[in-house]
């Protein structure tokens, strides 16, 4: 953990010399998004990249609370295509990647399923198997007109935001003023492609149109659509946990860090492995408006989001077993080892609905009534078919080997290597059909009532409201595990293929590996031959939560500075049924309970002159912990990887946060420059300790992974944003054409926590202490070009009760990618991007100075290559 103040010191200091160059000191007013004036005087129309930051700037400028905003450009398209990966570009997010695509937003230390995420002020339900996560790759980039990060909750917003509020504002037909028609159409090509299955075309294909009718143009309405297809492969070098372990001077395995250890690590295990990904996104949303008056508007939306992830995961895995011997700091020899072939072909399927009315009724020059009714449904369902081979430990001196961990990437050697690649050396372990369903449906109904108005010098403005929340999340697991029948001896070799042609990190290969067509072939003309075990059902459960929650707020304006005060409060009402196994019995475990929290706040914006604003807030917020995690279930996962089993904790407590903010913003002429402080002080932070124990789940004793969540003592996130940009419209021709964005976030965390050997204190889970990006974009006539960087440093992703040395940790990353556009007529455009152009791929590290492997990933590179229309 990195002390923040030196950081603090350097970073302001960029800010300065920055505020004292005289570009940014000019006082002209800031243009307006739609058009800007040229040397001539005549109106040159703001496109593209420039005309998304202006419209961004100006949404930040005129918020009350903390926040930044990313907007789509006038062809419709957010600066990324991915909605995940969009928000990068603000302070103070990083973004939790799955299978090599940002998918979890994280704010400000706080990973996603405590942050709340809304369509126009909606609710969306969660879509995975326990949290209440939203991956926001599921929502389709082209319904986004805009998206705002709210980062100082008031007392009107949903309390269960201790990061914050991501909110997808979609289109309306009235802001765009006329009718308009975008479309999108592009082809993609992965460096990574065709090794593992599947050799299918990358695409994108998406629109939105809106208009509005009546005999008053009193009615509007905005549809879209879109349709996306990738297709990609991974390699990947992994070690489970614990990953590296120490030997004894006899020889003998240890843990990591054990007193009687030679303190040599050696990695547990070599596996490698290749996926393939072949994802299908399709989306839709519609949205009617009717404005009869300027007092009375009222809408009715939808959205659906639908994505299938097709995956296959092949893996050739070796192990030793027993004792070392001819031991050097990077060299040892093991008489005795195993070697594994396993495939799995998970097919995950998420699906989002979300259905919303609202009103908004000004009923006089004080006051306003507005309310809304939102149903929101989630669901995923999670097939996957697997199979694994071993060699038999009988035979375990065949497979003997030497390692050699000279290189951050280990090199297992079999002594026969004609023994380690032969399929009649494999036999069946387990065969395995799964499928994990979770369905979450949410009904919201939301009232407020408005009176005063704090617009002008001594006027005062009160807000009251009231939100009823229902909310159902249910979970169940069906697993059949088949197994050679006695007599019948099942080997590789009758469903064998070769492995992928391609090396891993140029020397890794996989030489065998399971045929995906040929196992579900054999074991369909040989049922009769196997014996068959339904699982029970210990993984299900079901969790009814229902908030009740009302709210006051007052503001008022005194010059140029607004007051805004107020307090919520919050009831939570929770009940579950789970199973879990007990001794050798299924047994129904009903839990239930309350709580209730009484948040108060308050904030203030001090205009201190037309370009300046400076706004500070102390707010209360909450994080209620995961479904999965307060239900008591236990839930097996065989992922390609070790076994792991989660078991839910129903005592629980929701995590309580005090925060601080303090931010300046400076907007000069084309552009803003802002700097923010926050601290948050943690109470009841949840984590998952994990811990291996030896367990018998199906395929004979084996090391499992078993994980639980607990509240900690403490946490405390202490933090730093700067926000750079600039049009660098005062440059002279050709040059003016250029513009530039970029913003920092520096984090110090402290997180205490009790484990079976007392208390320790690391770094906050799942956060970077760093995250930086950058962009470079040139804008003139038809012609728009972007270069981007996007850098996330490294964090704590797993923690080990017993053994310190096991924890896991990403490392830091960094990625290029860039952009080009020419318009070819007023109404296309062609462009062209490049995704990871400096080939970054995910590495995980594990051990004594967080150097040794524990996981690395490569992506490869990615082009895209498409037209946009824009009526």
């Amino acid at each position: 953990m990195k002390p923040l103040y030196p950081t603090f010191r350097a970073a302001l200091l960029c800010s300065a010399i920055l505020l004292a160059t005289p570009a940014f000191a000019q006082s002209a007013p800031v243009p307006e998004a739609e058009s800007e004036a040229g040397a001539d005087g005549d109106t040159i129309v703001v496109t593209g990249q420039r005309r998304a930051q202006y419209e961004a700037t100006a949404e930040k400028r005129e918020a009350f609370a903390v926040m930044d905003a990313i907007s789509a450009d006038d062809i419709g398209k957010l600066p990324d295509h991915n909605t995940a990966a969009a928000l990068r570009r603000i302070p103070g997010l990083s973004v939790q990647e799955d299978q090599g695509e940002p998918r979890f937003p994280v704010l400000r230390g706080l990973q996603s399923t405590y942050n709340r995420t809304t369509v126009d002020g909606a609710l969306v339900a969660g879509v995975d198997s326990g949290g209440r996560t939203v991956p926001l790759d599921i929502v389709p980039s082209v319904m986004a007109g805009r998206i705002e990060v709210i980062k100082t909750v008031t007392p009107e917003n949903d309390a269960n935001a201790v990061g914050g509020i991501i909110n997808i504002t979609t289109r309306s037909a009235f802001d765009a003023g006329r009718p308009f028609f975008n479309g999108i159409a592009s082809y993609g090509i992965y460096e990574q492609h065709g090794e593992v299955r599947n050799s299918k075309p990358s695409y994108r294909l998406a629109f939105a149109a809106g208009t509005t009718f009546g005999a008053d143009d009193e009615w509007g309405i905005v549809i879209g659509a879109s349709q996306e297809q990738l297709d990609y492969d991974i390699p990947q070098i992994e070690v489970a946990s614990p990953s590296v372990r120490e030997y004894t001077a006899a020889g003998a395995p240890v843990d990591s860090g054990a007193a009687t250890g030679n303190g040599i690590q050696v990695p547990t295990q070599h596996r490698l492995f290749w996926y393939n990904n072949t994802k299908q996104r399709t989306g839709g949303n519609a949205k009617l408006e009717w404005r009869p008056s300027d007092t009375f508007r009222w809408e009715l939306s939808g959205v659906v989001a639908r994505t299938e992830d097709d995956e296959e995961r092949i893996e050739y895995r070796m192990e030793p077993i027993g004792n070392v011997a001819n031991q050097t700091q990077t060299s040892g020899q093991f008489a005795r080892g195993r070697i594994i072939v396993q495939l799995n072909q998970p097919i995950t399927r998420r699906l989002v609905a979300l259905g919303r009315t609202a009103f908004a009724w000004d009923g006089g020059e004080q006051w306003k009534l507005d309310g809304d009714a939102v149903f929101s449904l989630g669901r995923m369902r999670v097939p996957n078919e697997s199979i694994e081979f071993r060699t038999r430990d009988a035979d375990a001196t065949r497979y003997a080997f030497s390692y050699d961990t000279s290189d951050f990437y280990p090199v297992f050697t079999p002594t026969n290597t004609a023994a380690a690649v032969n399929p009649q050396n494999f036999y069946l372990q387990q065969q395995r059909s799964n499928l994990e369903k979770s369905l979450e449906k949410s009904g919201q109904f939301r009232l407020n009532f408005t009176y005063g108005d704090d617009s002008i010098d001594g006027g005062i403005k009160l807000k009251t409201g009231a939100v009823l929340r229902l909310t159902s999340r249910k979970n169940e697991v069906e697993r059949t595990d088949y197994k050679a029948a006695s007599g019948f001896t099942y080997t590789l070799d009758k469903v064998v293929t070769a492995g992928p042609s391609e090396a891993i990190r140029d020397k890794f290969y996989i030489p065998i590996r399971i045929d995906a067509q040929a196992f579900p072939a054999f074991y369909q003309a040989n049922q009769s031959r196997f014996t068959t075990t339904v699982a029970s059902k210990a993984g299900d459960y079901k969790v009814n939560e229902d908030v009740y929650a009302g709210y006051v707020q007052g503001s008022t304006r005194i010059g140029n500075v607004t007051l805004l005060g107020g307090l919520r409060y919050e009831r939570t009402e929770v009940s579950s049924d789970a199973y879990r196994t007990l001794g050798s019995a299924l047994t129904q475990i009903t839990t239930d309970g309350s709580y209730g929290n009484w948040l108060p706040s308050a904030h203030i914006r001090w205009d201190v002159t037309d370009r300046v604003v400076v706004r500070g807030a102390y707010t209360n917020t909450i994080g209620r912990p995961d479904y999965s995690s307060i239900a008591a279930s236990e839930t097996l996962s065989f992922d390609g990887s070790q076994p792991t089993l989660s078991r839910g904790n129903p005592g629980l407590k929701p995590r309580e946060s005090r925060g601080f903010d303090l931010s300046f913003e400076f907007y000069p002429k084309d552009g803003v420059i802002s700097a923010a402080l926050f601290h948050k002080k943690i109470k009841n932070e949840i984590f998952t300790l994990s811990n291996v124990e030896t367990i018998d789940v199906g395929r004979g004793p084996e090391s499992v992974l078993v994980s639980e969540p607990r509240n900690a003592e403490t946490a405390t996130i202490k933090g730093l944003e700067l926000n750079l940009q600039q049009a660098l419209t005062f440059l002279p021709d050709p040059f003016d054409g250029l513009g530039m964005s970029a913003n920092a976030t520096f984090l110090d965390t402290r997180f205490t926590f009790l484990t079976t050997a007392g208390p320790r204190v690391t770094s906050l889970f799942l956060q970077p202490d760093t995250v930086w990006n950058a962009s470079v974009y040139y804008q003139k006539g038809k012609f728009e070009g972007r270069l981007s960087y996007n850098y996330i440093g490294g964090f704590l992703e797993t923690i080990n009760d017993t053994i310190p040395n096991a924890d896991q940790y990403w490392k830091s990353r960094g990625t290029l990618d860039a952009n080009i556009s020419y318009r070819v007529t007023s109404n296309i455009t062609l462009y062209a991007e490049g995704q990871n152009l400096n080939n970054q791929g995910r590495r995980e590290l594990v051990g004594p100075g967080r150097t040794y492997l524990q996981e690395s990933a490569e992506y490869g590179r990615t082009f895209w290559f498409g037209v946009a229309a824009n009526f």
